[in-house]
């Protein structure tokens, strides 16, 4: 065997090995996102004692919605591992995307609750809270950009997809007050009661700023994910 083969073998192990401690490391962050997001669901649901009114939190609802999704790719990943092959990377990676900008919008909304400005900030200091308004969101941005395999520059429909939470929160915020289960006085944020945003037509002006915001989001995590998840495979080829 020359030692040209010699060096491709030992390369293509390097990758190999490389990519599976890249799954096994994403894996882990899943499953830590999965526990938290379970913990602060129950909690925050069997804490404050609000029923079917705890599901009118747009953190609470992300929370939910990273959590089933992450569980979807825990699965994934679990199946690649064992069978050693890619199950869809572009279903898995868009999977990914809408997580990671779900949890964008969450952190976003809550800094800016803390601007001296706004007089009800949101809560950090319970531990509910605090996995719900900051590790989800730090450790599902963070693993997405650093370990989700890019597949290319998304289209506008593949960003799209990454925006879908603010559509899931429209249906949901609708749907409870439409039906009448969220009352006047247990709107959660201003910008959903009519009145006081003057009518139906400004509540859906800010939906769409929220969508379009969301795809910048999804646009520029993508591009950022682009730009690190190579430095996995930094110097694989590199002989010794």
């Amino acid at each position: 065997m020359s030692d040209s083969v010699r060096e491709l073998e030992k390369t293509m192990k390097d990758f190999d090995n490389r990519y599976r401690a890249k799954k096994i490391f994403n894996m882990i962050c899943s499953i830590i996102i999965i526990f938290m997001g379970v913990f602060s669901v129950i909690y925050i649901y069997e804490f404050d004692n609000d029923g079917i009114m705890t599901f009118r939190w747009m953190t609470v609802d992300g929370t939910i919605y990273t959590t089933i999704l992450t569980i979807i790719v825990v699965a994934c990943n679990v199946y690649e591992l064992i069978r050693k092959t890619e199950v869809s990377r572009k279903v898995v990676y868009l999977l990914r995307l809408s997580s990671a900008v779900t949890e964008g919008i969450i952190i976003i909304v809550v800094l800016i609750s803390q601007l001296p400005f706004f007089p009800a900030h949101m809560h950090i200091a319970r531990i509910d809270m605090f996995f719900m308004h900051i590790c989800i969101p730090v450790l599902t941005i963070f693993s997405f950009i650093n370990n989700d395999s890019p597949i290319r520059k998304l289209s506008l429909l593949e960003l799209s997809f990454g925006t879908s939470f603010v559509i899931v929160y429209l249906i949901v915020i609708v749907t409870m007050i439409g039906t009448g289960v969220l009352t006047k006085e247990y709107i959660p944020y201003d910008f959903l009661n009519f009145e006081n945003m003057g009518g139906k037509f400004a509540m859906i002006g800010l939906f769409v700023l929220a969508y379009i915001g969301a795809g910048v989001l999804a646009h520029f995590m993508s591009v950022w994910n682009r730009k690190t998840y190579w430095l996995w495979f930094k110097n694989v080829a590199k002989k010794s």
